[in-house]
Formats: structure tokens, C-alpha cells, sequence
């Protein structure tokens, strides 16, 4: 169950990892293209503002739950990796659950926020503003999962350590 879990999780990393790059791409044409209508043609764009923030938000959030995927946020390890081994697994358990725990709290407020922004506007691309909230959301998700595989992990990790010594 957890090799299908990783498959999957790993499998949504590669998503977010591409979508990031077309958000990325987004922001920079939308802002190019502002700019060149505002300063060059003397014209500018009513919508280039909201296309690049609303991509520069989603790109914020998707891009954290990659990142996260791969253990690329500010960790303290230091102290950790000067534990026994059977310490640093429970550390990296109760890591695990307490990130899962609270990107499942961020998540459910991003979902109350986004019910408050849905029946609002931006106006200049006719769309709702609970877009802005939908990117949490879809990282809360992504990230408990991502936690979800990790804590499986550890926990079993420190299952056999615990049953190994038992041996010894």
C-alpha cells in the first residue's frame, strides 16, 4: 500500500512540477505583456495585472507541495542526525503527523475562505476570486498526502527497527 501511495504521490509531485513551470511562464509573459502595453504602446492592459497575480499565487502554493514532495523546505537537522537511529525515526514520525495535522488545519480554513471569495468577482477576467483559495487548498491536499507517505514510512521503518533490536 505504501509503494502505490509513493507511485502516486511521486506521480503528482511530476503534475505540480509542470504546472509550476506554466504558471511561472504566465507571470512572466502576462507582466512582459503589461508592461510593453503600458509603457511602449501606451495602452495598458486592464487584465495583464490579475492573469500574472492570480498564476503568481497558484504557482506559490502548487510550487510549495512539490517542493515539500521533495524534502526541499527549511529543515533544523543538525541535532536530529546526532540521535540514535531509532530516535531520528520517531522524530521523522511525529514530523510526519504534525505537518499532515496542520496543513489539514490550513487546509480547511482555505476551503471556508474560498466559500466566503466565491460569489465575489475580478472583475477584469470575469472570473470568481475563490481562485485565489484553490491553490491552498490543492496544497493542503497534496502536502497531507505527502505526509500521509512519510509517517507510513517512518512508522514502519521504526516498527522493524524496534523489531530487529528485539532479535539482537
Amino acid at each position: 500500500m505504501i509503494s502505490t501511495l509513493e507511485r502516486f504521490d511521486r506521480l503528482i509531485g511530476k503534475f505540480e512540477t509542470a504546472f509550476c513551470i506554466f504558471c511561472m511562464a504566465v507571470v512572466v509573459i502576462s507582466t512582459s505583456l503589461g508592461v510593453f502595453f503600458r509603457y511602449v504602446l501606451q495602452n495598458p492592459l486592464i487584465w495583464g495585472n490579475d492573469v500574472g497575480v492570480l498564476a503568481l499565487v497558484w504557482l506559490t502554493f502548487v510550487g510549495a507541495a512539490a517542493v515539500f514532495k521533495e524534502g526541499g523546505h527549511i529543515a533544523i537537522s543538525g541535532l536530529v542526525a546526532m540521535f540514535p537511529q531509532r530516535w531520528m525515526l520517531l522524530v521523522a514520525l511525529v514530523s510526519a503527523v504534525v505537518v499532515g495535522l496542520s496543513v489539514v488545519v490550513i487546509g480547511w480554513y482555505a476551503i471556508l475562505a474560498a466559500q466566503v471569495q466565491w460569489p465575489q468577482e475580478i472583475v477584469a477576467l470575469k472570473i470568481s476570486r475563490g481562485y485565489y483559495s484553490v491553490p491552498i487548498v490543492w496544497a493542503a491536499v497534496s502536502m497531507t498526502l505527502t505526509a500521509l507517505v512519510a509517517a507510513l514510512k517512518a512508522a514502519g521503518d521504526l516498527a522493524a527497527d524496534v523489531r530487529q533490536s528485539g532479535k539482537s
